[in-house]
């Protein structure tokens, strides 16, 4: 499972599902009690001795599963499973059972971590944004087949957001939706509009570590419309391709670039502590973690960033609305 726990458990809460089957888990020892799932009993079995394989069953809290036998069936049962979110402690120490006080306290916590609206370049996009923006910088070609490549590749176990379009549904009608659809993301990037259904998200509190009982050690997990994710990967092409061209990337950069990870990083890191180590010289290693990173960033100064790379008028005014208005439909 690996990266993917977070991902399946936010599904499965969002969809609701009966049973859910997962293998190639790579569990071993290691993964105990955090594999478990709200609402969900879980029955695993772990490949000893080797590496990959492994099978997962969870099974919902209200079925009946005594007739299960696990010795037969070759699982582990890890416990009853967890209730759907448990009693949270407020600023006060209080505890906190009910479901509607218990969304109200995550709120409030996910609220606080992030940074205050700020002003954005220009209450008004169309007339043209700011002194030294250019009017166009070549129009963003949203193609019908590229809208159709997109969809068929849809992963279609992944969640639906508030808008209720499944990526099933989206894949299997990908021949009929991709001339409508390429038509829709067109005008919203000429216009710098963003659908309302785009903004909103089903979020799913996750647990990072730590006391459960801390609001502060959960994080948000949104569940998006899927239609306004097509989307997205169009206005990250041209953003990514402006960047790249006007050199707005330092080669040093190795994190969400495409063809780079962490392990190209240490590969070069490597190289070069070798080389300085070689040579006699001393090493000092600094490591950075910047607490809320993602959640702190300010849209007004990172709009200015891409204003000042040269980014095309149409495309900061649809990130600008991306930005702004943003709501939480449900849990």
């Amino acid at each position: 499972m690996g990266n993917k726990q977070e991902e399946m458990e936010a599904m499965v809460q969002q969809q609701s599902c009966d049973v859910v089957a997962v293998t190639e888990t790579w569990w071993d020892d290691s993964n105990s009690w955090s594999t478990a799932l709200n609402g969900y009993k879980l029955f695993r079995r772990d490949r000893q001795g080797r590496r990959g394989g492994g099978v997962a069953v969870y099974i919902k809290q209200t079925l009946d599963t005594a007739g299960i036998e696990t010795k037969e069936m070759e699982l582990n049962a890890y416990g009853k499973g967890k209730t759907n979110l448990c009693s949270l402690l407020d600023k006060g120490g209080n505890l906190i059972s009910a479901d509607e006080e218990k969304t109200e306290l995550l709120n409030a916590y996910f609220a606080s971590v992030f940074s205050e609206k700020t002003t954005y370049l220009q209450d008004n996009c169309p007339s043209g944004l700011v002194d030294g923006v250019r009017e166009q910088n070549g129009p963003l070609i949203i193609e019908e087949v590229a809208v159709r490549e997109l969809l068929k590749c849809l992963d279609i176990h992944k969640s639906m957001g508030p808008d209720g379009i499944h990526p099933r549904v989206m894949r299997e009608l990908a021949d009929e939706l991709a001339k409508p659809l390429s038509t829709i993301y067109h005008q919203s990037w000429l216009t710098g509009e963003v659908l309302d259904d785009w903004k909103l998200a089903n979020v799913i509190p996750i647990h990072k570590k730590d006391v459960k009982k801390d609001p502060g050690n959960y994080r948000p997990v949104s569940l998006t419309s899927v239609p306004g994710k097509i989307m997205e990967q169009f206005i990250l092409s041209t953003i990514t391709q402006n960047l790249q061209d006007g050199q707005g990337i330092r080669p040093s950069q190795h994190g969400f670039r495409r063809g780079r990870s962490f392990l190209t990083y240490l590969i070069t890191f490597y190289d070069q502590v070798t080389r300085l180590v070689d040579a006699g010289k001393a090493v000092d290693v600094v490591y950075f973690d910047f607490s809320k990173a993602f959640d702190t960033v300010s849209h007004s100064i990172l709009l200015d960033k891409l204003a000042a790379r040269g980014l095309d008028r149409s495309t900061l005014c649809w990130v600008r609305n991306w930005l702004d208005g943003r709501a939480i439909t449900g849990w």
